[in-house]
């Protein structure tokens, strides 16, 4: 992700979620050595999706993914997934984390079929509209150390 992406990712953003971040917070992401914030554009090079994640100790942490809403179900979230895991292995990272909205089913249907397992929950982490985050996790490496 670029400065350039930034508006495109926040009109995403936005058609996303009930609660959106400010635009403010992907410049900020930006700016963050431990950060990796990934685009997948077309060939017009307009993006499609986008994921924030930043490297901490041995984890990668996915705070945001989103697929364009007319460019759901094309394997864009799939794509980010994985460039995001590699970019942690790369990074150093042993497993990785995220929190998911309990009532987003094609979201978890994705993550379970990534390896993504859930080990907690976040009652009423979310605002708008209120409701629990569930939180998955998954090793990146045979063995976490």
């Amino acid at each position: 992700m670029t400065e350039a992406d930034v508006p495109a990712v926040v009109l995403i953003e936005r058609a996303s979620f009930g609660d959106p971040w400010p635009e403010s917070a992907f410049r900020e992401m930006l700016a963050e050595r431990n950060r990796f914030n990934l685009v997948l554009a077309n060939e017009q090079d307009e993006p499609l999706g986008y994921l924030c994640a930043q490297c901490v100790a041995d984890e990668v942490q996915i705070h945001n993914i989103a697929v364009a809403p007319d460019s759901l179900r094309r394997g864009i979230g799939r794509r980010l997934l994985a460039a995001a895991e590699a970019e942690g292995l790369r990074r150093g990272a042993f497993g990785a984390v995220l929190d998911v909205r309990g009532t987003n089913t094609a979201a978890l249907a994705m993550y379970g079929r990534f390896g993504y397992r859930r080990i907690g929950r976040r009652r009423n982490y979310y605002v708008r509209p209120r409701g629990d985050a569930l939180i998955l996790f998954k090793p990146l490496i045979a063995e976490v150390p």
